[in-house]
């Protein structure tokens, strides 16, 4: 059976507003042997999944200085806990990238993830926002680009399979949404309205 390693030391060498960088020293359990482990310390990350009531996707298309690219991706933030529920946060991070909401209904939590193990501290929290229709104009942070479209979730496989949908968090999101039937509900929705017409 696998054991945690008991942690020996830990020293922060490095520290910026976003994350920290931290030195652990730990023992392995099973040779006895110590080890340094150097982790990114970040706050937690929040992402949604929203839908509109004729079941689009509303999602963003951002630049990243990582990737030195826009992609495309659900709206989400970083979530410090600081006084706010991470549903609240969630709300507030549809709101400042989408100007999307719904005052009715509270998003369901779809689940939680490890980004990173090996390397991050931080989880993500994913969120499904079902019925979200425009409240306002977007208002992103100083340092976003952000442009928001709706997408049909049909079109989801194949703009993951092309690589313009290629962020981690975003297609695990995706998939938890689908996996929970959000996203066929979706497309069975808009196939009845068809059929009625």
């Amino acid at each position: 059976m696998i054991r945690p390693w008991p942690l020996l030391a830990s020293e922060q060498v490095f520290e910026t507003r976003l994350f920290s960088v931290m030195a652990d020293r730990a023992r392995s359990p099973r040779t006895g042997g110590e080890r340094t482990f150097h982790l990114i310390r970040m706050v937690d990350w929040l992402l949604v999944a929203p839908i509109t009531d004729a079941g689009k996707l509303v999602m963003v298309r951002q630049y990243r200085h990582g990737s030195r690219m826009a992609g495309l991706e659900l709206p989400g933030g970083l979530h410090d806990g600081a006084g706010e529920r991470p549903v609240e946060g969630i709300i507030r991070e549809l709101a400042e990238e989408t100007g999307y909401g719904n005052p009715d209904s509270e998003p369901l939590f779809l689940g939680e993830l490890r980004p990173q193990p090996a390397l991050l501290t931080n989880r993500v929290r994913i969120y499904l926002a079902k019925d979200v229709r425009p409240m306002a104009e977007p208002d992103p942070d100083p340092g976003e680009d952000i442009e928001v479209l709706l997408l049909s979730p049909d079109e989801i496989p194949s703009r993951i399979a092309t690589g313009e949908i290629n962020n981690a968090m975003t297609v695990a999101a995706l998939s938890l949404a689908q996996l929970g039937g959000h996203l066929d509900t979706c497309r069975t929705r808009r196939v009845s309205e068809k059929e009625n017409w």
